[in-house]
């Protein structure tokens, strides 16, 4: 007969928080897998990472029996620099857990965790307002709007295949209203929404994100914007003494860059990313 004893059930509290914190991590961080995870860079010693940019060869002919001309390459860099350090803490008073119905601990982790999410994606939305290109046309989101912002990403080398579109709940619903994009009879069967649901617009996704404030909406290719993590968000804890025996002082932290790449390049100012397209609202 088969006996579970404790080798089978050995995982602690703190395996199980560990475990519900990854998850609830990457349901939140919704936009992290739409831009470019340089994490790899963000070795220990290092406060932040450079990307060198070069300008361009061109290649005129060369008359015969004159010598051609050298030219000089020079570089700039695009920098990254890791200087986010969220941190949340908690400790709860032993006695009044213990009369609770809740799991506490449980749920403050993944509370924590939701928090550290969206840090992250409001780090993201902070850089697409502040690099992005903005159209010539201002108002809701809008068929025209749409070939517009297509057609700046496009002029300036983008690729709509590793873009994405970010808006707000408003800017969602206003899509959604387009006839262009929701009836056969004006776009045909392969149109953005099929089904009621939101598919690919000219190649790229669509993302409703709660996050931004009305009126708002972007489009981002993936290199516009680039993120390392130095440490992975992790928790820990330790004893608590002062309110009960038992209790935990719990901490979860990260750090973190994130930043735009190609500033002033293409149509762009220099403050400005050629990946990043904007609303004029």
């Amino acid at each position: 007969m088969a006996v579970v004893s404790d080798v089978e059930l050995a995982a602690t509290k703190q395996d199980l928080i560990a475990a519900r914190v990854q998850q609830e991590i990457a349901f939140r961080a919704k936009l992290a897998p739409f831009f470019l995870d340089v994490s790899q860079f963000a070795v220990k010693g290092a406060k932040s990472i450079s990307f060198p940019k070069l300008t361009s060869f061109t290649a005129p002919d060369r008359a015969t029996g004159v010598a051609g001309v050298p030219v000089v390459l020079t570089s700039t860099v695009d920098t990254l620099d890791l200087v986010h350090r969220p941190y949340v803490s908690w400790v709860v008073d032993m006695n009044d857990e213990i009369q609770s119905t809740l799991n506490f601990q449980m749920e403050a982790a993944a509370r924590a965790a939701s928090a550290h999410g969206r840090r992250f994606d409001t780090e993201v939305l902070t850089i697409l307002e502040a690099a992005g290109i903005a159209t010539t046309t201002a108002g809701a989101f809008s068929y025209a709007i749409s070939l517009e912002m297509r057609d700046a990403l496009l002029s300036n080398e983008g690729d709509m295949s590793d873009a994405v579109w970010i808006m707000s709940g408003d800017q969602e619903t206003a899509l959604l209203n387009i006839d262009e994009y929701k009836r056969q009879d004006t776009y045909g069967p392969n149109g953005a929404i099929r089904g009621g649901v939101i598919g690919e617009l000219f190649g790229a996704p669509v993302v409703r994100h709660n996050g931004l404030g009305a009126n708002t909406f972007y489009l981002a290719a993936k290199d516009a914007i680039a993120y390392g993590f130095q440490r992975s968000p992790a928790i820990g804890s330790e004893d608590a003494i002062a309110y009960g025996v038992g209790a935990k002082l719990w901490a979860m932290d990260q750090l973190f860059g994130v930043d735009a790449m190609l500033l002033g390049e293409g149509s762009a100012a220099p403050a400005e990313s050629a990946f990043i397209i904007k609303d004029n609202n």
